[in-house]
């Protein structure tokens, strides 16, 4: 009987998809700090926009055997990181932008037939882009960034099937590893600059995530 309803509530081999994810991520930081002196205290306190994400990944998959899910798509991030007050007092930004191709595969263990479905897999991706700083003079200063690899463990990833042909998607726990490389060209001294760094992660999502997937 359990094999039965396993095999009744798979995705079956040979469906199809299109779809992709839309993320969000954002809000503020507040610093307060005091100075008390002489029996009097003095007070202020500074606000500040944290972190900005966004991310759009349009993907097709294709399932090879029953359960099974490949995919291959495109991803675009950009990253907005509060840098500080510039001379006119204005906040000042950086932007990371990166492009980049992903492929991915997923197995779909049913929870509910039919219904709901826990979808473990593995993402990886390359690509590149460019970085943007707004100094505190009001110029802006651009690094190419000429090489991404990221890898993603979806640990948490689960779809609730509102219809036969419309899946809807969220990751709820991810390892993810990436290595960036910035590259900036000095004209002036004839110079290319390099530098390269790789971020682990082990964190539930933040932010707003939603996907969803039409199924042929």
């Amino acid at each position: 009987m359990i094999a039965a309803s396993v095999s009744l509530s798979a995705q079956q081999k040979g469906d199809f998809s299109v779809g992709g994810a839309l993320g969000v991520g954002g809000g503020s930081i507040t610093n307060k700090w005091s100075t008390t002196a002489g029996g009097q205290t003095d007070s202020d306190k500074e606000s500040y926009p944290s972190t900005t994400n966004f991310m759009l990944a349009p993907t097709f998959s294709y399932f090879v055997i029953d359960n099974l899910e490949l995919s291959a798509g495109l991803e675009y991030d950009m990253t907005k990181n509060y840098t500080g007050k510039g001379s006119d007092n204005k906040n000042r930004f950086g932007f990371q932008h990166i492009a980049m191709g992903v492929i991915g595969a997923h197995y779909y263990i049913p929870l509910i037939a039919d219904i709901l479905y826990y979808t473990p897999g593995v993402e990886f991706g390359f690509g590149g882009g460019s970085s943007i700083s707004q100094n505190y003079d009001g110029s802006k200063t651009t690094e190419k960034v000429p090489f991404v690899f990221a890898f993603n463990a979806d640990l948490g990833k689960v779809e609730f099937k509102a219809t036969d042909n419309i899946g809807v998607f969220a990751n709820l726990l991810s390892l993810s590893v990436a290595t960036v490389t910035y590259k900036e060209e000095d004209n002036t001294l004839d110079a290319v600059y390099k530098d390269s760094y790789t971020a682990f992660g082990a964190n539930f999502n933040y932010g707003i995530t939603l996907g969803v997937k039409y199924y042929f």
